[in-house]
C-alpha cells in the first residue's frame, strides 16, 4: 500500500497549477444541487469514474464546497504512474493482494476524523460514462462494515459531459446526500437511481424536441 503523505506547501501548487492545468480542458464545470455539509462529520464521496480528469474535479469539489482534508483511494497502478499525488492526499489500493485489507482498514479509519473527505470511485476502474448502470466493488462493503459505529455523511456525485457549441466539454457534477442504510447493495441501487435521474436531466437540457426523449 502506498500511503498519502500530504505536504502543506504542495497544496498551493496542486490547486493553482495542477488542478488549473487539468481542468483547463473544460469549457465549464458546474456543481449542481450541492447538499449541506456537516463540519462535525467526515464525508464519504462516491463518484462515477470516467477519466483521469476525475481527480482534479473531485479536488475542486472538495476545495470549493466540502472544505475538508482531501483523501482519495486510487488504484495502485494509477498512483504509481503519478506518485506525486500521494503528497496531495491520495493513497493506493491493490486488488487481489494481501495489502487490500490494509487499504480498506486505512480508509475506514479516515472516516473517524470529521475533518476528512474520503473520495472513492466504487467502480474501481475507469469506465465509459455511457454505461447504463454503475457497479460497486465489494471493497466498499468492507469499509462500511468497519465504519458501522462511525457517523459520517455520504455524498453521491455523478459527472456528465456535453460539448454542444464548444470545442471543450461542459461538465455538470450532480450531487446528492444519501441518508439510507449503509449496505452495499442498497447504496448501489440508490446510486443508480440517482445516476439515471441525472442522465435524464442532462438529456433534457437545451430544450431538445420531445420526440427525441423517452417517456420515462
Amino acid at each position: 500500500m502506498i500511503r498519502d503523505k500530504p505536504i502543506k506547501n504542495l497544496k498551493w501548487f496542486f490547486t493553482h497549477i495542477v488542478e488549473k492545468t487539468v481542468l483547463r480542458k473544460f469549457a465549464s464545470i458546474r456543481f449542481v444541487e450541492s447538499p449541506e455539509i456537516d463540519s462535525e462529520q467526515a464525508c464519504l464521496v462516491l463518484m462515477n469514474h470516467y477519466s483521469f480528469n476525475d481527480g482534479a474535479i473531485l479536488h475542486r469539489l472538495n476545495r470549493q464546497l466540502l472544505k475538508k482534508q482531501f483523501r482519495v483511494m486510487v488504484v495502485e497502478d494509477q498512483l504509481k504512474a503519478f506518485i506525486p499525488l500521494k503528497y496531495v492526499g491520495c493513497f493506493s489500493i491493490r486488488k487481489a493482494s494481501r495489502e487490500v485489507i490494509e487499504s480498506l482498514n486505512y480508509a475506514a479509519g479516515l472516516l473517524k476524523d470529521p475533518n476528512n473527505m474520503l473520495g472513492i470511485y466504487p467502480q474501481g476502474e475507469v469506465y465509459s460514462q455511457h454505461l447504463e448502470r454503475i457497479h460497486f466493488e465489494n471493497g466498499l462493503s468492507v469499509i462500511l462494515k468497519k465504519s458501522s459505529k462511525t457517523t459520517f455523511q455520504v455524498i453521491f456525485g455523478v459527472t456528465l459531459l456535453d460539448y454542444l457549441d464548444s470545442f471543450k466539454p461542459h461538465a455538470r457534477v450532480y450531487l446528492s446526500e444519501y441518508a439510507g442504510d449503509r449496505d452495499l447493495k442498497k447504496m448501489e441501487s440508490a446510486y443508480n437511481e440517482f445516476y439515471a435521474s441525472c442522465k435524464n436531466k442532462q438529456r433534457k437540457l437545451h430544450n431538445p424536441p420531445s420526440r427525441t426523449l423517452s417517456e420515462e
